[in-house]
């Protein structure tokens, strides 16, 4: 019986990795294996459909992706009923954009690629594309003073 070597497959192996054999197009074999049109189109698949494209954005709120939101701050108007307090269901969500400009959003506002679905004590409520069954959650954003236990 003939023992079968394993220097013969390592070698192909460095062969395809060093590049050997490279087309006349200047593509190494790991790139000939993929369609030469799917390559150069394809979108990132952490970015929402909507918010991938590279058309410019309406300014505002309006401009700013569900994802690229953080929530500073949720307030909710209290009126005194017989001396008591009693919140109000409607509530504002305060909201800030990765260049640091700040938003105060309602219920029902639209952003880039989402609607502002529910404002709730711990953060608010998005949902993708306007569809309440797509929803995404984002809490409230904390201060470091408040992470840490400190001042």
């Amino acid at each position: 019986m003939r023992k079968r070597s394993w220097r013969t497959p390592v070698l192909l192996l460095m062969a395809g990795i060093a590049g050997f054999g490279k087309a006349e197009t200047g593509e190494t074999p790991l790139e000939a294996g993929f369609p030469a049109g799917r390559r150069g189109t394809q979108r990132d698949p952490f970015r929402s459909p909507e918010a991938a494209s590279d058309a410019p954005r309406p300014p505002g709120l309006a401009g700013l992706g569900v994802t690229e939101t953080v929530v500073r701050g949720i307030v909710r108007y209290r009126v005194p009923v017989d001396g008591e307090d009693e919140t109000d269901p409607s509530a504002w969500a305060i909201l800030e954009s990765p260049s640091g400009e700040g938003f105060v959003a309602a219920p029902g506002d639209r952003l880039l690629d989402g609607v502002v679905g529910l404002i709730e004590e711990g953060g608010v409520v998005f949902w993708l594309g306007g569809d309440p069954d797509r929803h995404v959650f984002r809490p409230l954003a904390r201060l470091a003073a408040d992470a840490g236990g400190g001042v």
